[in-house]
This record gives structure tokens, C-alpha cells and sequence, in this order.
């Protein structure tokens, strides 16, 4: 008998444990409201987290979800906007602002039901606060619905409107990094696209061999090329995240010279 109570002090102990456990993990998806601040013109959010491991940033409208993929359950700190963010925005692009490791574009709103999705990847132990900003120029919001926008069954990405799991892209050939040989070709044809939709009739070249690496469970290509059009000229960077089996996630360009990106588009 004289065991009981060091017994229950044991259970109760492992009790609150459990409890404490289950909160943690329940923090680990949250949700937030963004601060609305007004004004018209080029949308911008930006949102400011700390992550201690991996988690996806979800941002649609004006609200925000966390997802905690691995590590200690990630916190949101702010969601700030000038207007929330349409379903389909035009020219949407995400800058990493900061934080100690990596934060990429996982899915773009425009194909994925109005919303964005934010990778941060911390590989360092102890929380680390993240900041970055979603940018784009006006937009619409027809089409689609928003059911269950938070969910994510899929380990590279998430916001899937109806939940499910998306189609598995084929299978890589062999060589060429683990992935599929059209993944810079399709990245480049993606650009081009963009590109000459801006500037009609543009010839757009890239230089040389593009940078690519691995990101999680995307491949990562950043390059920079040249357009004409007439007597105009300009010089582009790009960046493509990319499937390994080829598809274009999410692709953006910026000019950096001449004076083609200029033109009205």
C-alpha cells in the first residue's frame, strides 16, 4: 500500500504529459486573421512566423493557416495585407524577407484554389522567426471553392481545396539528378510563355545552363536570359519550382536591364 501514492503521483505525472503533449501538437495548426491596412493598387501581405523544424505558411483572403510538418509546433507572430488576397491574383510572386534557412513558393495561388503556399524548412535547433511578403498585381476572385482550404494530404504541398491527395507525377527517367529531364525545358517554355504574354511577340532567349537543386520535394531552377521585341531589348532573371516529375509548381520572372520590361503590359 505504501506504493500507491508514488504510483499515482507517476500516473498523474505521465497524464499531464500526455495533456501537455496534445496541446503542443494542437498548436501546431493555427489559424490567423490578417490586419487589413487599405489601399488600392499592387496587393502585399506579409506574414511573420517562427518555425523550429518544417512548416507551411497558408495564406487565402485575408486569413492565414500554419502547418506544422516537422519539429516543435510553429507559431504564427503577424499576418498584415493592404487588401486580402485574391483567388486568382495576376503576376503573384513571394520574396523570403527573413529567417536562418529556407522559405520558398510550395504552391501559387492562381492553380491552387486561391491559396498560397509557403515552405519554411529551419534546420537548425531552437525556434527561428521567419518573415517573408506575397506580392501581386490585382486579380479576381471567380471560381472554385474554399472547403477545407487548410488541408494538406500531400507531404510537398498543401491547400488543396477538396482535401485529396493530388495525382503523383510519373516517374523520373534515370540520370540528370534524380529527376526528370524536362524539368528545365518545361521551366523555360513556362518563362518564355510569361514573358511573351507581357511583350508580344518577343524572342526569348536563356543563357547558358540554369542552377538547379533540390528543395524538400521540388527542384529549384534560377537562371537569366534576354528578350526582343523591335527595337527594345531587356535582361530577365527567372526561377522555376518544379516537380520532379516536371510540372511547373510556381515560376516568376524579374527584368534587370534594357528597356523591354518597360512596355505597358
Amino acid at each position: 500500500m505504501a506504493q500507491l501514492p508514488s504510483a499515482r503521483r507517476t500516473f498523474l505525472s505521465a497524464l499531464s504529459a500526455a495533456f501537455l503533449l496534445l496541446a503542443a501538437s494542437a498548436s501546431g495548426q493555427t489559424t490567423i486573421n490578417a490586419q487589413i491596412t487599405g489601399g488600392g493598387g499592387a496587393g502585399k501581405c506579409t506574414f511573420e512566423v517562427r518555425v523550429d523544424g518544417v512548416a507551411n505558411v497558408q495564406i487565402r483572403g485575408n486569413q492565414g493557416y500554419i502547418q506544422t510538418k516537422q519539429g516543435m509546433p510553429a507559431q504564427w507572430v503577424r499576418l498584415k495585407c493592404n487588401q486580402p488576397l485574391p483567388r486568382n491574383p495576376y503576376n503573384f510572386r513571394f520574396a523570403g524577407v527573413d529567417g536562418r534557412g529556407k522559405q520558398y513558393i510550395l504552391r501559387d495561388p492562381g492553380q491552387n484554389n486561391g491559396v498560397a503556399v509557403i515552405r519554411i524548412e529551419d534546420t537548425r535547433s531552437g525556434y527561428e522567426g521567419y518573415t517573408g511578403d506575397i506580392m501581386w498585381n490585382g486579380g479576381s476572385n471567380g471560381g472554385g471553392n474554399w472547403n477545407n482550404w487548410w488541408q494538406d494530404d500531400w507531404n510537398g504541398g498543401g491547400g488543396w481545396g477538396g482535401g485529396g491527395r493530388p495525382p503523383a507525377p510519373p516517374p523520373p527517367p534515370s540520370g540528370g539528378g534524380g529527376w526528370n529531364k524536362n524539368v528545365v525545358p518545361n521551366c523555360q517554355n513556362t518563362i518564355r510563355r510569361n514573358i511573351q504574354s507581357q511583350v508580344g511577340g518577343a524572342n526569348v532567349n536563356f543563357n547558358g545552363s540554369p542552377s538547379t537543386r533540390q528543395a524538400g520535394s521540388f527542384v529549384m531552377v534560377d537562371g537569366n536570359g534576354n528578350a526582343r521585341s523591335n527595337s527594345r531589348q531587356g535582361n530577365f532573371n527567372y526561377h522555376c519550382t518544379m516537380h520532379p516529375g516536371g510540372n511547373v509548381a510556381d515560376s516568376n520572372f524579374n527584368w534587370t536591364g534594357g528597356n523591354l520590361g518597360t512596355q505597358p503590359r
